[in-house]
């Protein structure tokens, strides 16, 4: 009888263990979508605030829409409008990020990473790697490619802390510090950082009890900033 009942906890212990989320959507406005690739979904799916999600899993945003993630790891991610990312990893002390389209802002939970190892929070993108410690940033794509084999422009820049830039084809590297920002021209060259003036509007805000969280800075206007002129 004891067998029987310690064989049925460790089942239920198990299952509860490998059922476990990722992340959870604690914030959402407009249509959130996740293509859920744990369970084999081929579609995406719409979901609310307090869905969750796993490592695999897509999330993205219609038009108009807005969501907030936080993820088992303590970090959280703001998704702007039209955007979408995939959640590769989401444990403790080990995150991992992949910005498909769109713009995010980051805000990585410092306590959880220790400055003597390496970066435990990246984010990436097909042609660049960037690993953390500890920081709040934003990173977007810029103007749409005129040809789809063009790669885009992406723009990164800095609120707290410290971001470390890798170009995945020239192996590029470059420090980004609070209060600097960097435009990876056609996923190629990464620009000196320097601080940009369009970064100034960006809204940082996660929390829902402190006001407005929608982000209503335009990355076109990257593009007309005057303290851009050096990146032509």
């Amino acid at each position: 009888m004891r067998t029987a009942v310690f064989i049925f906890f460790l089942f239920v212990l198990f299952n509860n263990f490998s059922s476990a989320s990722e992340g959870k959507l604690i914030y959402a406005k407009g249509v959130v979508q996740v293509l859920d690739k744990k369970k084999n979904k081929k579609m995406f799916q719409r979901i609310k605030k307090g869905a969750t999600f796993n490592a695999g899993d897509i999330i993205r945003t219609k038009k108009g829409a807005l969501a907030i993630l936080e993820l088992a790891g303590g970090s959280k991610l703001k998704l702007n409008s039209a955007s979408a990312v995939t959640i590769k990893k989401a444990k403790k002390n080990d995150e991992e990020v992949r910005l498909n389209r769109g713009s995010v802002f980051i805000n990585v939970f410092k306590s959880k990473l220790n400055k003597k190892t390496k970066p435990r929070f990246r984010l990436k993108t097909k042609t660049v790697s960037m690993g953390v410690r500890g920081t709040s940033f934003f990173a977007s794509f810029g103007e749409k490619a005129k040809k789809k084999k063009q790669r885009r422009d992406l723009w990164m820049c800095v609120n707290t802390g410290l971001v470390e830039v890798t170009s995945n084809k020239s192996k590029q590297k470059v420090s980004v510090k609070a209060g600097e920002g960097i435009k990876v021209e056609k996923g190629n060259k990464i620009s000196e950082p320097k601080p940009l003036e369009w970064t100034k509007k960006l809204n940082w805000n996660m929390e829902e009890s402190k006001g407005d969280l929608v982000n209503k800075a335009s990355i076109e206007s990257a593009y007309t900033d005057v303290l851009d002129e050096d990146y032509d």
